[in-house]
């Protein structure tokens, strides 16, 4: 590790975390570098202690940005467009398949992709996929849960 976290937390502070949370998600940005691509579980108490602020707060922010993710968990976006009735079927789907507490993952619904031609339309950890289906779904689930 190039830097230690009570490093990283003094320099982020010194620019205005946790109040500036454009600052605060820059940190979690860079957690999340430091430990090849996620932010480790162990490391959301001590941020939460170090800026006097809950771990909720800071679980509220990580759901929020896409870019960010926790070790052990993926996220599935399925686009919440008013024409995309096809997505709402994929919702229902995983919502059978995984329940509404899936494990390994998040499932939420966003706004419009925008993209309604090459629907249903979905990111798992940011990366999107046109023309959807229960089967990518599966795989997508499959795939990453593999040892």
């Amino acid at each position: 590790m190039s830097w230690s976290l009570e490093e990283a937390l003094s320099h982020f502070k010194s620019q205005g975390a946790p109040k500036n949370q454009t600052v605060l998600i820059q940190l979690l940005q860079e957690v999340q570098d430091e430990h090849e691509g996620s932010i480790p579980l162990w490391v959301l108490p001590q941020i939460a202690e170090a800026y006097d602020i809950k771990e909720t707060f800071l679980n509220a922010i990580i759901r929020r940005i896409p870019r960010l993710r926790l070790s052990g968990s993926h996220c599935l976006e399925l686009c919440g467009g008013p024409n995309c009735t096809r997505s709402a079927k994929l919702a229902a789907f995983v919502e059978r398949t995984y329940g509404t507490s899936p494990e390994g993952f998040t499932v939420r619904q966003v706004g419009c992709m925008r993209l309604c031609g090459k629907g249903p339309n979905l990111k798992w950890n940011g990366v999107l996929y046109h023309h959807a289906d229960e089967d990518l779904i599966r795989s997508l689930v499959e795939q990453t849960n593999k040892p």
